[in-house]
């Protein structure tokens, strides 16, 4: 027969042990906790590479539209250098015949981020980047052209998100030499 310490000794006991998470309760709950921030991180990534991408594509195109209204003022031609990875701005010297960069620090060279898909026509035709330029020469030539006229050798550009097409943005330019910024969704932010 049990003394009442005994019993009451056994009572808690039971009562401890139906209190607590045994290990297998606990390692499920961290499985499952890990699996929901992995899908949360996952897509709160892809709109920040969103966001990214169009703060990316608005800042080029102000930067085109400023350096045309710069070859303009200062009468001076303008060309914009577009990579895989960059773009960057010249400024045709006269005086040596040659493109050099642009003085203007604004005007100066923009990494694109390493997800970022960029694609360039020039005049209706595909131009493949990186090989516009002569590795065996170390002169400049602009992609595109900002004339001193107010022209504009006639592009377009689409940025996006690698492996993502309906992420595309374009920057073109219309007949009346504009340069224009399309497929921004203005409900992306």
């Amino acid at each position: 027969m049990l003394t009442v310490g005994e019993t009451m000794f056994s009572s808690q006991m039971t009562l401890a042990k139906s209190r607590g998470f045994t290990l297998i309760e606990l390692l499920v709950v961290m499985v499952l906790l890990g699996l929901v921030s992995s899908i949360a991180i996952t897509t709160v990534g892809s709109g920040n590479q969103q966001r990214e991408l169009r703060n990316e594509a608005e800042r080029l195109h102000a930067l085109l539209r400023m350096a045309s209204e710069e070859a303009i003022i200062s009468n001076t031609e303008i060309g914009a250098y577009i990579d895989t990875d960059h773009y960057a701005f010249l400024v045709f010297e006269e005086d040596e015949g040659k493109w050099d960069d642009a003085p203007q620090p604004y005007l100066r060279r923009r990494d694109l981020p390493e997800w970022a898909l960029l694609e360039f026509e020039r005049e209706g035709d595909e131009v493949k980047l990186g090989a516009q330029n002569n590795p065996d020469s170390n002169a400049k030539r602009p992609s595109l052209m900002l004339f001193s006229s107010g022209e504009v050798t006639p592009f377009r550009l689409s940025l996006e998100v690698e492996g993502d097409a309906d992420s595309a943005i374009e920057i073109t330019v219309n007949d009346q030499s504009e340069i224009e910024l399309l497929g921004l969704n203005e409900d992306a932010s």
